[in-house]
């Protein structure tokens, strides 16, 4: 606590003592500053773009699967799963998707739905909080 009154009080210190007064500006260097310019134009083609692989937008179990043993408790993996895009706020403030216990359900249900070849097709696009209901 002490430290953190002492961080405080020196920014205050420092802010209190920056004063733009002793600046100044110099308009005869602006002006022949914006004399000496050149000019430039834009360039706003664009080089051809490569085609893009067919894998793009396609889900990786693997991935899923990883994000949740590393970010499960943020709902990472239920963001890359394509979920609604607040369900990353559900999982970080019910404390880690009610302390833990959500992302670790969620956990199990990949593991067995990649041993059982099912894959995890069925929850992607899933908006409800409990992916496997």
């Amino acid at each position: 606590m002490k430290k953190l009154l002492l961080s405080l009080v020196a920014v205050f210190a420092l802010s209190f003592a920056a004063s733009a007064a002793e600046y100044t500006i110099n308009d005869n260097a602006i002006d022949q500053a914006i004399e000496c310019a050149i000019e430039v134009a834009p360039d706003f083609s664009m080089p051809a773009m490569p085609a893009m692989p067919a894998s793009v937008g396609q889900k990786n179990d693997g991935v899923a699967l990883a994000l949740t043993v590393l970010l499960g408790g943020f709902g990472i993996h239920r963001h890359y799963m394509g979920t609604a895009p607040w369900m990353w706020a559900a999982y970080t403030f019910t404390v880690a998707g009610i302390f833990g216990i959500v992302p670790t359900i969620d956990l199990i249900v990949e593991i067995v739905g990649l041993i059982d070849g099912s894959g995890l097709g069925q929850y992607y696009n899933n908006s409800s909080f409990f992916m496997w209901l």
